[in-house]
């Protein structure tokens, strides 16, 4: 994995959100504990998710504010955003096609799900958790991220952790990796109806 200049022992996380609820709750649990001994680099995605840390930050205490480096991230290809989510510790995505290139990178994930006006994006994620066989902490972090909890149930980011959401996220990739790739399952279906 490449790291982008940041060393061995540190902890990268990647930010592609929109407006999550948790996010001002999260940037302040972040920064008054660090999920690495070292250093911690939150990578920040350019448009809606740098301008909602921006705004969050202005509640997180200047004290608090020099515990995590972020770096602002400028446009990429999506080669070099696919390599970032390889490359991260931890990758919190937005939309369906980046949860399905931060699933393959096999890297712990949390999803912030479009929200819907009627509220069936909670009903979908919840879906998706399932098939995932998420552990009750990765629950409880989309939960709380996508605004289905309260911002105070966010699971504290610690090492242990993130590597049972790796497991989780790792038994995933090797799920779908077993299935018959799907040109071959097109052709099946076709060779059955003809």
């Amino acid at each position: 994995r490449t790291r982008h200049g940041i060393g061995t022992g540190d902890c990268a996380i990647s930010l592609f959100c929109y407006e999550p609820p948790a996010l001002p709750q999260w940037l302040a649990q972040l920064h008054a504990a660090p999920p690495a001994p070292q250093a911690t680099h939150l990578l920040v995605t350019p448009g809606r998710a740098a301008a909602a840390v921006q705004q969050a930050m202005a509640s997180v205490p200047a004290t608090e504010q020099g515990a995590v480096t972020r770096h602002a991230l400028q446009p990429c290809p999506q080669p070099q955003f696919d390599e970032m989510l390889w490359a991260c510790d931890l990758n919190l995505v937005r939309g369906e096609d980046s949860l399905v290139r931060a699933l393959w990178a096999g890297q712990p994930l949390v999803w912030h799900i479009y929200p819907q006006h009627d509220d069936a994006h909670h009903d979908k994620l919840d879906a998706f958790l399932d098939w995932l066989q998420a552990p009750a902490s990765l629950r409880a972090f989309h939960h709380a991220w996508n605004g289905m909890a309260p911002a105070s149930t966010l699971p504290a980011i610690t090492p242990a952790l993130l590597k049972q959401w790796q497991e989780c996220v790792q038994a995933a990739r090797l799920r779908l990796l077993q299935q018959t790739p799907l040109i071959e399952q097109l052709q099946a279906f076709v060779t059955e109806k003809s």
